[in-house]
C-alpha cells in the first residue's frame, strides 16, 4: 500500500513506527512531564512495545485508530517524537491530531515542523475535511504551537476532566481543508 510516507520537511521526517523505536518513543511516552497533560500514567515499555506491534496492522483511513507516525529530526537521526491521526467520522472526514515530544528536544522549532507535515499530510493523503485536537489548557507548549501552525480555537471547555481532586479545562483547536489550502497556496 502506498500510504504516502515517509514525509520529508526541511529538518524532519515523518514515517511509520518501527521496532528499533521502542527506546526513544519510551523518553517520549514513558515521561512524567508529558504524562501529567494526557490524563494518564506515564506509558510502560511493554506498552510502547504493543503500540509498535499494532501499529503494523492500521492502515491509513482505519477509523477510530490512531495512525501514529515516528517525528525523526534528519541531521542527528533522532526519534523526537510522535505525532497521531484519528479518523472520527468517515462521512464527516474528521480526524483528530495528538503528538507528544520528547522535552530534550524542545526550542528547536522540530515539533512545530513536524506537527505541521502531519496536519498537511491529514488534509492531503487522508481526504479529512476537519482536523481538530483537544488540548489542556495548563499545556501552553502545545497550545501555542497549534495557534502557530494556523489552528483557530474553536472552544474552551470549563471543566471539562477530573483529575483527582482538580478540575482541568481543555481548549479545542482546528483547521478546515480550505483553511489549509489558503494558508499553503505558492
Amino acid at each position: 500500500m502506498d500510504d504516502g510516507l515517509p514525509i520529508a520537511t526541511g529538518r524532519m521526517i515523518l514515517r511509520r513506527l518501527d521496532r528499533g523505536d521502542a527506546v526513544p518513543l519510551f523518553e517520549v511516552y514513558g515521561n512524567e512531564d508529558n504524562a501529567r497533560f494526557e490524563f494518564a500514567e506515564a506509558w510502560s515499555r511493554e506498552q510502547i512495545e504493543e503500540l509498535i506491534l499494532s501499529q503494523s496492522d492500521v492502515y491509513l483511513g482505519d477509523p477510530g485508530v490512531p495512525f501514529v507516525l515516528a517525528a525523526i529530526e534528519t541531521q542527528s537521526g533522532a526519534l523526537v517524537g510522535a505525532v497521531q491521526l484519528t479518523i472520527h467520522s468517515v462521512e464527516d472526514r474528521q480526524g483528530e491530531l495528538g503528538f507528544s515530544f520528547n522535552p530534550k528536544y524542545g526550542g528547536r522549532g522540530l515539533a512545530t515542523e513536524a506537527v505541521f507535515a502531519a496536519l498537511g499530510y491529514g488534509f492531503d493523503s487522508m481526504g479529512l475535511h476537519r482536523i481538530f485536537a483537544g488540548v489542556d489548557t495548563r499545556n501552553a507548549r502545545s497550545w501555542q504551537l497549534m495557534e502557530r501552525i494556523g489552528m483557530r480555537r474553536e472552544a474552551h471547555f470549563v471543566h471539562a476532566n477530573l483529575e483527582g481532586e482538580d478540575w482541568i479545562d481543555d481548549f479545542i483547536y482546528a483547521m478546515l481543508e480550505h483553511e489549509w489550502r489558503a494558508k499553503n497556496a505558492k
